[in-house]
């Protein structure tokens, strides 16, 4: 400039990661915060064909707000892809602090090879790390010397003492982790840092779901007094168990804390290990017989009877085609409850090994019967997690001889428990405004509910004790799903002390079932994986051309994929005790994180411009929309509507509309964007009162909208359309929900019973385009040329185990 030439360099304020690392290692979340993205950087040199040859912490600056940045590749070798099959350059400076000869690299950071002076590639990194991840968690390094020959003598031949064994409180997954890294021979370490980033994070999100304990050391000492008997007999086995169901091993006098009463015996029994999943266990009154529901092959849930102990499952509905599932034993045993698809869905009624099947209701979910078996409770909707509903179900009984139905409770109410004495009935249900999950009983013929749990943890799954003294849940306000219990009174419903943990340990343990004298449980424990695919879609022809590809793969749980309107990037959602808003390039490359706090982030879409995304959120007190810039910044909120329950965005094509469906005023609304003054517009009813409209998309063309129809009972029963020129609705199936256009503004996608379906909005012809058997799918976005479909996919697996108590 102006016949000076001078060198730029970027200043980075902040200090080096050596001045970081306390004397005994970062305390573990600490810890993650700095090697998660210590992991990514390198993996992203990584991906450029750059290897950097002197990681240290002293090359490695983090600044006041928390960001990492990698600095000094004077050493880094350049991997350049070449006809000749590729040809690497090295890039070498001479740099403070930086050690350079014929063994490249700060001696104390170096890998093996890299110590004998031979080639390197991203494994000789990996082992670097490996030495910077160690002494950030224990403060010291894994090789010691007092000179540098000393120093490479370690690294080429001592084996260095586990983390767990300088700090017990780290989890020993980690050991194994920074023991693969440094492992001596490069074959054996990770291949790049990418599988290393990807190994750290999911050891992270194991740990904040709970389905991994810090420590990961879960006590259970099983009574001396007896021995217990273990399927297998394996320590394996007893982790589940402990991990599963270490529960209800307690007894003592009325009123007696958990903490305080004896241990009971206990033995515990898996009763199936088949391919798939199964779940919705439920005992016979006396305990000898079991009937759950499992997924065959072709994706289809049956009904199961088992002996306990016995190997050999009767299926009850071999003969039906339609889904049946969430079975409950009539309480002399002589009969089944169960909910069903077929001719529409509802509740049935059959013999205990599986004659005179009946209907009862054309609607319902998780049937359980009144103590003197006259009446059936269920409730209007189901659910597939505890953390992804919306509050709409009502409760209703119906007379198991007539068939007529009441309404026991017209707010939220999901997975009914009636008491064992007939006095009260204990649900969950979500809080509209807040979107909590919380615990209430409320009478057996009807009134106000009263709470029993009123926090932000998720609470779900309440049973009563038999004896009607506790209401048992599933909550994760001990930082993972687990059992807890809370004192109560049967006849008023008033809680007479705070919840008491029962379990600790793996989550997804659930769907309780008490013989009658309380002396066997039965219950399901699985795992639940959900991701994002993409697969390549004909308009012209309405079909798949295409397997589905994967964009997200690991154990952290993502949904509501929807694509930029350039194509190039994906928004989503995470799914659990944390629920934040991500973008990915549609590649599944450059994840990031948009939102990071407890305030829940729910179905985010794109802007039509394609420069904000959208999302509803409570983090304003009530659930509004909300949106944000790509990269995370300018965060705002579009809708000003407290205690209403505002949903997820639909945007109108041109942008100046916005629809959306509110929760408790049954309807859905639209909202002009050009006013200053918020003034949005309710659609009519759709037809029958009590029915509502919960709108999902709006057709290319801006002249219809397109939603899921709700009865009055609340339940979802199929695709309606709106016209805004004529004001009128068009319902087009009786099945299937969340539909979104393609490009002819005819046509809808929607998925139901975990499939994807076309629909033909003139012919009202329907068929099924796409089916992931036994794994299901959720259709959420469609790319702008509409050849390119992406939906999360839901991979479940469970069996049925038994706890026998002395």
């Amino acid at each position: 400039a102006e016949g000076l030439h001078f060198l730029t360099m970027e200043f980075v304020e902040g200090k080096t990661l050596s001045e970081l690392i306390p004397g005994k290692g970062m305390p573990l979340n600490r810890f993650f915060e700095r090697a998660i993205p210590l992991a990514e950087a390198v993996s992203a040199a990584h991906q450029k064909g750059i290897t950097h040859r002197d990681l240290k912490p002293d090359n490695i600056m983090v600044s006041a707000g928390g960001r990492l940045k990698i600095l000094d590749f004077g050493l880094a070798k350049l991997k350049e892809d070449s006809p000749g099959g590729g040809r690497e350059t090295e890039i070498r400076t001479e740099a403070m602090r930086t050690e350079a000869g014929t063994i490249l690299g700060t001696v104390a950071y170096m890998s093996p090879e890299q110590a004998e002076g031979k080639p390197v590639g991203p494994r000789s990194d990996v082992f670097s790390l490996g030495i910077i991840l160690y002494e950030a968690a224990t403060g010291r390094r894994p090789f010691q010397g007092d000179t540098k020959i000393s120093l490479i003598s370690s690294i080429l031949r001592d084996k260095p003492p586990s983390v767990t064994q300088l700090n017990s409180g780290l989890p020993r997954h980690l050991g194994r982790i920074l023991k693969r890294c440094l492992a001596k021979d490069p074959a054996r370490r990770y291949q790049n840092a990418e599988e290393l980033h990807n190994e750290l994070l999911e050891l992270k999100e194991e740990i904040d779901s709970g389905e991994l304990s810090p420590s990961d050391a879960t006590a259970f000492a099983l009574p001396a007094r007896k021995q217990t008997r273990l399927l297998y007999g394996s320590l394996i086995a007893l982790s589940v168990i402990a991990a599963g169901m270490g529960y209800l091993l307690f007894r003592g006098e009325k009123g007696a804390g958990v903490r305080g009463e004896a241990p009971m015996a206990a033995a515990f029994s898996q009763i199936t290990d088949f391919p798939g999943p199964e779940s919705f266990p439920s005992l016979s009154p006396d305990g000898k017989a079991i009937v759950y529901s499992r997924m065959d092959a072709g994706g289809t849930w049956n009904l199961y009877r088992q002996r306990v102990g016995g190997k050999n499952p009767v299926n009850l509905t071999r003969d039906s085609s339609a889904d049946n599932w969430q079975p409950a034993f009539s309480p002399d045993g002589e009969w089944i409850a169960f909910r069903s698809s077929n001719a529409g869905g509802g509740i049935f009624v059959m013999g205990a090994t599986g004659e005179s099947v009946r209907r009862l209701t054309d609607f319902g979910f998780h049937p359980v019967w009144s103590p003197d078996g006259k009446e059936i409770l269920m409730a209007t909707e189901g659910f597939t997690s505890p953390r992804g509903r919306s509050g709409t179900s009502r409760l209703y009984a119906v007379n198991v001889q007539d068939g007529k139905t009441r309404q026991v409770f017209a707010g939220d109410a999901v997975q009914p428990s009636w008491s064992p004495h007939g006095q009260r009935i204990a649900f969950w249900g979500v809080q509209e405004a807040s979107g909590q999950r919380d615990l209430w009983t409320v009478s057996a013929n009807g009134g106000e509910s009263v709470p029993v749990t009123e926090d932000p943890p998720t609470d779900w799954n309440p049973v009563w004790s038999p004896d009607g003294r506790y209401l048992y849940f599933s909550s994760d306000r001990g930082g993972s799903m687990n059992l807890w219990r809370v004192p109560i009174e049967e006849d008023s419903g008033t809680v007479t002390g705070p919840p008491q943990p029962v379990t600790t340990g793996v989550s997804d343990s659930a769907y309780i079932s008490i013989s009658r004298n309380g002396k066997r449980i039965a219950y399901a424990t699985g795992k639940r994986s959900e991701n994002l695919q993409k697969v390549s879609f004909d308009p012209a022809a309405g079909t798949v051309t295409a397997s589905p590809e994967w964009i997200t793969q690991g154990s952290r749980q993502f949904t509501a994929p929807d694509p930029s309107p350039d194509g190039e990037w994906i928004t989503f959602r995470s799914v659990g005790k944390q629920e934040d808003i991500f973008v990915i390039r549609a590649d599944g490359t450059g994840r990031r994180q948009l939102t990071n706090d407890l305030h829940k982030a729910r179905r985010p879409r794109w802007t039509p411009d394609g420069k904000r995304i959208s999302f509803y959120s409570d983090r304003s007190g009530s659930y509004e929309i909300w949106t944000i810039h790509p990269d995370g910044s300018e965060l705002l909120q579009i809708t000003d509507i407290p205690d209403e329950g505002v949903w997820w965005p639909v945007w109108s094509p041109d942008g100046t509309r916005l629809a959306y469906p509110i929760s408790d005023a049954l309807t859905s609304f639209i909202l002009d964007l050009e006013p200053e003054r918020q003034d949005p517009s309710p659609l009519p009813p759709p037809g029958e009162p009590g029915a509502w409209f919960n709108v999902f998309s709006w057709s290319p063309d801006g002249k219809r909208l397109a939603g899921t129809y709700y009865t009055p009972a609340g339940s979802s029963a199929g695709i309606l359309v709106y016209s805004l020129e004529s004001g009128k609705y068009d319902r087009l199936s009786h099945e299937g929900a969340n539909p979104l256009w393609l490009g002819d503004s005819r046509r809808v996608l929607y998925s139901d019973g975990g499939k994807l379906f076309l629909l033909d909005t003139r012919s009202r012809e329907s068929r099924k385009i796409l089916s992931l058997d036994p794994d299901s799918l959720d259709l959420s976005g469609l790319s702008s040329d509409y050849r390119t479909l992406f939906f999360s996919r839901v991979s479940l697996e469970a069996d049925i185990w038994v706890l026998d108590l002395e």
